[in-house]
């Protein structure tokens, strides 16, 4: 009998795990990369005269997988997970294709970066500047020199007027806005509207329906972890703190800071999806 989940990459230090369960006549099989690194993989599972179909866990997304193979009662697929990602990998209805695409996932290429000068608004009511900053680039907050900004704790919210680089036709394809890195959650809103709130690899949201050729205003609220703010509190008197809690004694002085902020690159992607 061949396994029920096996996995071929050309990653050697790659590591998956997965989950299966059986709902009716329904396989439902629930992939997880275990590593900090992207992972690309040959995925091999005990089903086979079904489409197999793929559900992101983040997104919500249900689409019919177009590259694969069946043969000795298994069904083998390309799959492409990004640091700690994961993927529903479900067999429910007749064959839909004859799996023969190049691949599931279609490849991004860079249409913009959107680099130089952010302007920065923390809340002043705990602990950070009373006016805007301009960062030149995009850095840990903990890597600046305002203690008001390095010890912060709580939501930040950057801001960037762009213009693209270049036309986008109504067939190019999707565009995304990838933001690189995030400690630790985001939320994006562009030229007012809210897109959604990324907390995971792949840092990126679709844009596509709200992108102009100019004028583009680009808001990115960013919220950290609370521990910098209580080592940054352990400096202060008492009453001169911000916080208040039993916790004191685990985030000290002489403890590291974590790392903080919209830390990038930030770019525009596309692809033929």
């Amino acid at each position: 009998m061949s396994p029920d989940f096996a996995f071929l990459s050309k990653d050697s230090h790659a590591l998956v795990d997965f989950i299966h369960r059986r709902e009716g006549d329904t396989e439902i099989y629930f992939v997880a990369n275990r590593r900090s690194a992207a992972l690309t993989a040959d995925c091999s599972f005990r089903v086979s005269g079904k489409q197999p179909e793929l559900w992101d866990p983040v997104t919500g997304e249900e689409r019919s997988a177009a590259a694969f193979k069946q043969a000795n009662g298994q069904t083998t697929l390309p799959l492409e997970l990004p640091p700690y990602g994961s993927m529903f990998v479900v067999f429910q209805k007749p064959m839909a294709g004859d799996g023969k695409a190049t691949g599931n996932f279609a490849p991004c290429s860079t249409l913009q970066t959107l680099d130089g000068k952010w302007t920065v608004q923390f809340d002043s009511k705990w602990g950070g500047p009373d006016q805007p900053v301009t960062f030149d680039t995009l850095q840990d907050w903990t890597k600046r020199p305002e203690a008001g900004i390095k010890y912060y704790s709580g939501t930040a919210t950057y801001r960037k007027q762009f213009d693209l680089a270049s036309r986008i036709t109504d067939s190019a394809g999707r565009v995304f806005l990838d933001l690189g890195g995030v400690k630790n959650v985001a939320e994006v809103r562009l030229n007012g509207k809210k897109l959604g709130i990324v907390w995971c690899a792949p840092w990126r949201i679709e844009v596509s329906d709200e992108l102009k050729s100019s004028g583009n205003v680009l808001e990115i609220d960013v919220i950290n972890l609370w521990p910098n703010r209580l080592i940054g509190d352990s400096k202060l008197p008492p009453e001169k703190r911000y916080t208040k809690t039993n916790l004191n004694k685990f985030y000290l002085e002489e403890h590291p800071l974590l790392e903080s902020g919209l830390l990038g690159p930030v770019t525009l992607l596309m692809n033929s999806n």
